[in-house]
C-alpha cells in the first residue's frame, strides 16, 4: 500500500514538474505571444518598461530572468541553445567574449532598417555599441552588437545642504583637479578620534576616469602592447592614493571597515551621500533612482516631525537632501574627457525566437521606452532623439534635479571610450588592473616607485595574455601576422616564451 502510495506521489510531482518545463519553455504562450526571456536585473524600473513592450507588441509576450545574468553562465547556456533570446548588460567589458564565443548575434542590417542603428547615437556612444568579429583569413568586421538600454557619463554630485552649512562655494562648473582637492579637505569633517571622518569631502572616485583625464592609453594604437606602466597610469594611480592617504578626502579600506561596524551609515556611498556622509560623490544620473527614495523618505520624516513638534523652529527638522552637479575634475594641461558607459541588450543568435527579438531592440530606440528611461532617471536613452533635450528629462515629481539633467547632457560631447585589444579580453585586462588597485588601497606608505612596479607587473601579466592568445588561436595568429605585415609593434614576450612566462607569473 504504502509503494503504491510512493509511486503515485512520484507521478504527480512528474506531472507537476513537466506542467512547470511547459509554461517556462520559450516559445508560443498559451496566448499565441511569442514568449521573449531577457536576462537582466531586478531593477524597479523593469517593470514599467516590460509592460510597456508587451502592451506595444501584442505577438510577443517579454518576461525577465534576474537570476542569469552572468557573463560566463549566458555563453555556457546559449552555447547548448539553452540560452536567453536577449541578453543585457552587453557592455564594453562583456562584449568581446560574447562576440568569441559566437552567440551574439549582428544586428547592423537589422537596425539599420527598423530605426535602432548606430546613427541614432551619439557619436562618443557608438563604439560602445560595436562588436568585432575576425574571419578565417585574419580581418576584423566591426558589426552593431546590440541597443543601449541606458547611456550614461560619469558626473560629480555634491550635497548643497552641507556646502551652505559650512559656508563653502559650490563646485565650479569648470573645477579643475587643485581646487576639487581642495574643495574635499575643506568639506571633510573629522572626528576627535581621527579614523572615520563624520563627513568625508568625496568618495567614489574612478582610477579609469583619471587615466583617461592623464590621457592615459591601455593598449598601442593597433592593441599588440600593452601601455599600462605608463607615466600617465603612474601619475593616475599615484594621485588615487594620494587622495586616500595623503589628503584624506576619499574613504579608505580600513575607514570603511570602521563605518559598517558603526550604526546608522548603511551601506554603498549612494545611501552614505543620501544621508549627508560625503559632500562630493562620483556618480552618474542613475544614481537618481535610489536618491529620490532617499528623498521620498527625508520628506514623510520631515512632515511627521513638522506635525509633531508644531511649536519648534522648522529649522531644526530633518533635512531633505538637495542636489548639486557639475563636470568631474579636469587637469590644466589636458583636454577635457568624460568617461562614457553603455548598458545594451543584444540578440542570442541561437535564440529560435531572434526575429521576434529584433522588435525589443527598436523599442529600446524608440520614444515609449525613452520616456520611461527619462522620467525613471535610470541614465539616459541612447536614441539621440530623446536625451539631448531637457525638458523630456524633468520629472515633476522630483524638483531640484535640473544640474544633473544637464551636466548629463553637456558631458555628452567630451565622452571617452578606453581602448580594447582583440588579443585579450576586457575582462582579463580589468581583473589585472583590480589587483594593482587592491593591493594600492590596502598599502599605506607605498611609494611612488613602488605603484610603478606594480603597474609594470600588470603590463607584463597582460602582455603575456596576449601572446599566449595569439599563439594558441589560428585567427588571432593570422590577424597578428597580417598587422606585422602592415608595420604594427610585435607584441612584447615572444610567442614562444609566453608558455613559460605564465608559469612565472602564477607563482609570483
Amino acid at each position: 500500500m504504502r509503494s503504491r502510495l510512493f509511486i503515485a506521489l512520484i507521478w504527480v510531482f512528474l506531472g507537476i514538474m513537466t506542467a512547470t518545463a511547459i509554461i517556462l519553455a520559450p516559445g508560443k504562450v498559451k496566448s499565441g505571444r511569442t514568449m521573449l526571456k531577457w536576462t537582466t536585473d531586478s531593477c524597479p524600473e523593469r517593470d514599467i518598461q516590460v509592460e510597456t513592450f508587451n502592451q506595444l507588441n501584442p505577438d510577443c509576450y517579454l518576461q525577465i530572468d534576474p537570476d542569469n545574468s552572468g557573463v560566463m553562465k549566458v555563453v555556457i547556456q546559449s552555447s547548448a541553445h539553452m540560452g536567453p533570446d536577449l541578453i543585457d548588460h552587453v557592455n564594453v567589458d562583456s562584449v568581446q567574449t560574447y562576440a568569441d564565443s559566437g552567440i551574439l548575434w549582428d544586428v547592423s542590417k537589422e537596425a539599420e532598417k527598423m530605426g535602432f542603428g548606430l546613427s541614432t547615437l551619439p557619436e562618443k556612444i557608438q563604439p560602445l555599441v560595436k562588436m568585432t568579429t575576425i574571419t578565417k583569413d585574419g580581418k576584423l568586421v566591426e558589426g552593431q552588437a546590440g541597443y543601449p538600454c541606458n547611456i550614461g557619463h560619469i558626473t560629480l554630485f555634491y550635497n548643497k545642504n552641507l556646502f551652505d552649512k559650512m559656508n563653502i562655494p559650490y563646485p565650479s562648473s569648470d573645477l579643475t583637479w587643485d581646487e576639487y582637492i581642495s574643495l574635499a579637505q575643506k568639506m571633510t569633517v573629522k572626528t576627535p578620534d581621527d579614523v572615520v571622518p563624520s563627513v568625508f569631502g568625496a568618495a567614489g572616485t574612478q582610477i579609469k576616469a583619471i587615466i583617461m583625464a592623464k590621457g592615459g592609453k591601455y593598449f598601442n594604437s593597433n592593441a599588440t602592447v600593452s601601455l599600462v606602466d605608463s607615466k600617465e597610469f603612474i601619475d593616475a594611480y599615484e594621485l588615487y592614493y594620494k587622495l586616500l592617504y595623503e589628503y584624506q578626502i576619499e574613504p579608505t579600506p580600513h575607514q570603511k571597515t570602521a563605518v559598517s561596524s558603526q550604526g546608522g551609515w548603511g551601506s554603498g556611498f549612494i545611501t552614505w551621500f543620501g544621508e549627508g556622509k560625503v559632500a562630493m560623490m562620483w556618480g552618474s544620473r542613475w544614481i537618481l533612482v535610489q536618491l529620490r527614495r532617499n528623498i521620498l523618505h527625508q520628506k514623510e520624516m520631515r512632515e511627521k516631525w513638522l506635525r509633531e513638534n508644531p511649536d519648534k523652529d522648522p529649522s531644526e527638522a530633518p533635512e531633505i537632501l538637495r542636489i548639486g552637479c557639475v563636470m568631474l575634475p579636469r587637469f590644466k594641461d589636458h583636454e577635457r574627457v568624460v568617461p562614457s558607459y553603455a548598458k545594451c541588450t543584444g540578440i542570442n543568435v541561437n535564440s529560435p525566437n531572434r526575429e521576434k527579438a529584433l522588435k525589443f531592440l527598436a523599442y529600446l530606440a524608440g520614444k515609449e521606452y525613452s520616456m520611461i528611461i527619462n522620467q525613471g532617471a535610470d541614465g539616459l536613452p541612447g536614441n539621440k532623439k530623446y536625451n539631448m533635450d531637457m525638458p523630456l528629462l524633468i520629472n515633476p515629481d522630483f524638483p531640484g534635479e535640473e544640474e544633473v539633467h544637464q551636466v548629463e547632457i553637456d558631458s555628452i560631447p567630451y565622452g571617452g571610450v578606453t581602448r580594447s585589444s582583440p588579443f585579450v579580453s576586457n575582462m582579463m585586462v580589468n581583473r589585472t588592473m583590480r589587483k594593482v588597485q587592491e593591493k594600492l588601497v590596502a598599502t599605506p606608505g607605498m611609494t611612488r616607485d613602488e605603484i610603478a612596479e606594480e603597474l609594470k607587473k600588470a603590463a607584463l601579466e597582460i602582455n603575456t595574455a596576449i601572446s599566449r592568445n595569439i599563439s594558441r588561436n589560428s585567427k588571432l595568429l593570422k590577424l597578428y601576422s597580417n598587422m606585422l605585415k602592415e608595420g604594427a609593434e610585435p607584441v612584447s614576450v615572444k610567442l614562444e616564451h609566453a608558455a613559460a612566462q605564465e608559469i612565472i607569473i602564477k607563482h609570483q
